[in-house]
């Protein structure tokens, strides 16, 4: 009864980490770039009952062995707006926020901030979070600006000079990269060192939307859930069983 008890509550502590995925996934249906995960459970440590027959083992319960990013493509959405970009690629702009580390990205909703002066202003690339979008030499993006037939700077963004300096980097194994907050993929030893690909494509105007898919997940966490009422049922009744013995005269 021991082991009943044990081994359903493993499997209520596995299956919770599960509906907490798949939770994290549908509450990032509008996140941009987002790319969904999915857990893999494995079967915990057998214990042999009876050594002089070895096929008499007993398992005990299940874990998540590990947790997979999904890298299918989301759909994209056009925006018009023209510092949205998306990739129709595996690949990944950088960013570099303000304790200077750098990271990985989908989303590519950027915007301008001033980094200078009103007097002198130095305009400079960065996404919502107010991180600076890097080129493929890993450095700022100073944003070019348009210059009139009298050869005056104007306040129109030349995107034509902009575009082609906005890096864009793929690494040999996507699914070696860690996923992080604020959308940040961190790049590992298994995923290897991130390469400059200035030959992707660039598609500005739009964005990639979460690759959620939204009716598996629904139907993954209503599985979950039966899953994880079974376990609870199991241990419910383990520890009436446990209470009937105690209770023994």
């Amino acid at each position: 009864m021991n082991i009943s008890f044990y081994t359903a509550r493993t499997g209520m502590i596995a299956q919770q980490a599960g509906l907490n995925i798949y939770a994290n996934n549908i509450a990032n249906l509008n996140t941009v770039g987002y790319k969904p995960l999915r857990p893999s459970f494995a079967e915990c440590i057998y214990t042999l009952q009876h050594p002089p027959r070895t096929e008499w083992e007993t398992g005990h319960g299940q874990y998540v062995m590990k947790t997979d990013l999904m890298w299918s493509e989301g759909s994209f959405i056009f925006s018009d707006q023209p510092l949205d970009f998306a990739l129709p690629n595996s690949d990944f702009f950088m960013v570099l926020d303000r304790y200077g580390n750098t990271f990985l990205t989908r989303d590519g909703s950027f915007t301008i901030t001033n980094m200078g002066t009103e007097l002198e202003p130095q305009w400079e690339l960065v996404n919502g979070f107010g991180e600076f979008v890097l080129d493929y030499e890993g450095n700022r993006i100073p944003v070019p600006f348009e210059i009139n037939d009298a050869g005056i700077q104007t306040n129109e963004i030349d995107y034509a000079a902009l575009i082609p300096m906005i890096g864009v980097f793929s690494v040999a194994n996507n699914w070696g990269l860690d996923q992080a907050s604020n959308n940040h993929f961190v790049i590992t030893e298994r995923s290897g060192a991130p390469v400059p690909n200035p030959d992707a494509d660039k598609v500005q105007g739009a964005l990639e939307m979460s690759a959620t898919d939204l009716a598996g997940d629904m139907v993954r966490i209503i599985e979950t859930q039966r899953s994880y009422q079974l376990n609870a049922k199991v241990v419910q009744t383990s520890d009436e069983l446990m209470r009937i013995v105690n209770n023994l005269r």
